[in-house]
């Protein structure tokens, strides 16, 4: 049996949204960045790759917002006998507005070490034929105009390594 690329996707999306997933990293690592228990919570894990302006536009804007979307996907025939050997290359897009600048980047990498804490402790088997690797990557953009006046976002990078017969 081969994969698709909506199968990777939701199961990560799952992984990032079941009980001891984001929200609890979210817990775990508040006393760290000193974050009250007024910040919001991520509506829920979108699987989507759209410019902010567009996702404000169609969608309404409500932050902080998580996406997953898929980067790559790279054929690496290295078992001979499976129908696809490879891997899935995913990002994890997470945006945070506010109307002051003053603790942005704060809250952004709040969110973005929640999102990281999570896939690095689901390493491993997620399913079948599925293993997320131990490699992750965080890219911080700048902050720029959108949402509630500034907008800024970061990419949580991570591969999933497909075999499968």
């Amino acid at each position: 049996m081969t994969f698709t690329i909506q199968e990777v996707l939701e199961r990560v999306a799952g992984i990032l949204e079941e009980e001891n997933g984001l929200r609890d990293s979210l817990e775990q690592i508040r006393g760290m960045y000193g974050m009250g228990s007024e910040q919001a919570w991520p509506a829920g894990v979108r699987i989507l790759k759209a410019a902010p302006e567009h996702v404000d536009k169609a969608l309404g804007s409500r932050y902080p917002a998580v996406s997953l979307f898929c980067d790559r996907v790279r054929s690496r025939p290295t078992e001979k006998l499976r129908r696809f050997s490879g891997e899935v290359q995913l990002s994890v897009e997470v945006r945070v507005s506010q109307d002051r600048l003053e603790g942005i980047t704060e809250k952004l990498h709040y969110y973005s070490d929640a999102v990281r804490d999570v896939l690095e402790r689901n390493r491993g088997c997620i399913g079948p034929g599925l293993y997320l690797s131990e490699e992750t990557a965080v890219q911080i953009d700048p902050v720029k105009k959108g949402g509630s006046f500034y907008l800024q976002s970061s990419r949580v990078m991570c591969t999933v390594i497909v075999n499968r017969e």
